[in-house]
């Protein structure tokens, strides 16, 4: 560590909050710089007029298997502020009915002839595909039926009637529906042997899972959820004060307009608001890096970009939900703009709300095609809320710019600015999901933690 050095973290997300503890540790002095008025980025919560809170998505924090990073986002994990769970449970609504038992969709309710069909071509591909495009990854690797039938009608849901579906990226996949179920479960957990039917089916039954999971020497991950009402907000609180304690800068409702660099360093940052001139000695930024580069003058690459905004409908009902064991559920089923649900009374493990949120993807100016009341009736459809509750309290969040539609365009702009930037100035940290090297929280932390290890190894 150089003497009197100065670490700026850009970006006050989890991931921002994590690199500001990891570099405080590193470094004398570190400055956290958040666009926003709050720090937490979309894990955030929010609470309606009876105290119900809700979360802007389904975040369930799991453990890294790190021990430095796992003490700092779970400090308090033995104080009854969470609860610990071995195992998500998670379902899918599709074809009409609900598979509490499994997220992926089944192709066994297609009509007979399709699945028949589909069958007969999934039985054929037998080689792992080798494309970065998800639509001619499911073709080669499901077929063109299970593709066209199944793939495709998710893909729309999730990115819009016009989208060029054929051309998105396996980013797309991300929502884990490249899986299906199709086969009986004995044939199942005997392909699933083979690595090409391992990427593509979904085990039907846990005790096969388990199996796999003791063959394949695989260690246990726990997930956690807050237990004091506050939604995962919670957390973003304890990561806060920990950043605070640790006598880390946090400076809110402020961005970088300009970044001096030279000999490949980034020198010294200015603040749009205050004009500030902040010293920085190393730089992990966790934003979009064309917001990088022009800062630092150059011009950063640009391409068509379309982004999705999130309508999440929150509800409290006044009787009990349906499902009394699912922490969240996809609904995969066309006839329904609904992707996901997150049911909170069975993440928290006790609670005296019976509350649920209800998320779509859509258009901006799609927003108001959707109300209240049919996504009320649809939830009682399923079978997810009793058909004689009533709803005692609820808030509706409209979230735009939220998930970008991952067409390749936009996956090689995003590659192109991420490498002149990492190219241009050796003393910079992208986070993982702005890098486009992973998307999942753990992954992005582990990767965030990874290179600020190799970073302070060098110093």
């Amino acid at each position: 560590m150089m003497a009197h050095s100065q670490a700026v973290v850009v970006g006050g997300g989890i991931c921002g909050l994590v690199a500001a503890l990891l570099l405080k540790r590193r470094f004398t002095n570190v400055v956290l710089i958040e666009q926003a008025e709050t720090v937490g980025g979309l894990f955030c919560s929010v609470k309606d007029s009876s105290g119900a809170a809700y979360d802007m998505g389904s975040h369930i924090p799991n453990a890294t298997g790190i021990e430095e990073l796992d003490k700092i986002l779970f400090s308090d994990a033995d104080s009854g502020s969470w609860n610990k769970i071995s195992r998500l449970c998670s379902g899918n609504y599709f074809g009409g009915s609900w598979d509490l038992n499994s997220p992926f969709p089944d192709a066994t309710k297609l009509p007979k002839e399709t699945y028949l069909s589909g069958c007969g071509e999934l039985i054929n591909c037998t080689e792992l595909p080798d494309t970065d495009l998800i639509y001619n990854y499911c073709v080669d690797s499901l077929g063109v039926v299970f593709t066209e039938s199944i793939v495709l009608p998710i893909l729309e849901k999730l990115y819009g009637k016009d989208a060029p579906l054929k051309e998105l990226t396996m980013a797309a996949g991300l929502f884990g529906f490249t899986r299906i179920l199709a086969l009986p479960a004995d044939v199942t957990a005997n392909l699933k042997q083979l690595p090409a039917f391992d990427a593509k089916l979904g085990y039907q039954r846990e005790s096969d899972f388990q199996r796999r999971k003791a063959q394949d020497n695989l260690s246990e991950v726990t997930y956690y959820y807050p237990t004091k009402g506050e939604g995962i907000g919670y957390w973003v609180t304890q990561l806060q004060q920990q950043v605070e304690q640790a006598g880390v800068e946090i400076i809110t409702s402020e961005r970088v307009t300009q970044i001096v660099h030279h000999n490949n360093k980034v020198t010294n940052l200015m603040l749009a608001n205050t004009e500030r001139v902040l010293k920085c000695d190393f730089l992990f930024w966790s934003a979009p890096p064309f917001i990088a580069l022009r800062a630092m003058g150059l011009t950063p690459s640009r391409g068509q970009v379309t982004l999705r905004t999130a309508l999440i409908f929150h509800l409290n009902f006044d009787r009990p939900l349906l499902d009394r064991n699912s922490h969240y559920l996809w609904v995969w089923d066309p006839d329904s703009a609904i992707f996901r649900l997150t049911l909170y009374p069975n993440l928290i493990g006790r609670s005296t709300h019976h509350h649920i949120s209800a998320e779509i993807l859509c258009g901006p100016d799609e927003v108001s095609s959707f109300t209240e009341a049919e996504i009320i009736k649809q939830l009682k459809e399923m079978g997810i809320v009793d058909s004689e509750a009533k709803l005692v309290s609820g808030h509706t969040q409209v979230i735009n710019n939220t998930f970008p539609v991952p067409t390749t365009e936009f996956q090689a702009v995003n590659q192109q600015n991420y490498e002149t930037l990492t190219n241009c100035v050796d003393n910079v940290v992208v986070s993982g999901r702005f890098s486009g090297k992973c998307w999942r929280q753990a992954e992005v932390l582990i990767e965030a933690y990874e290179s600020i290890m190799r970073v302070a190894d060098a110093s």
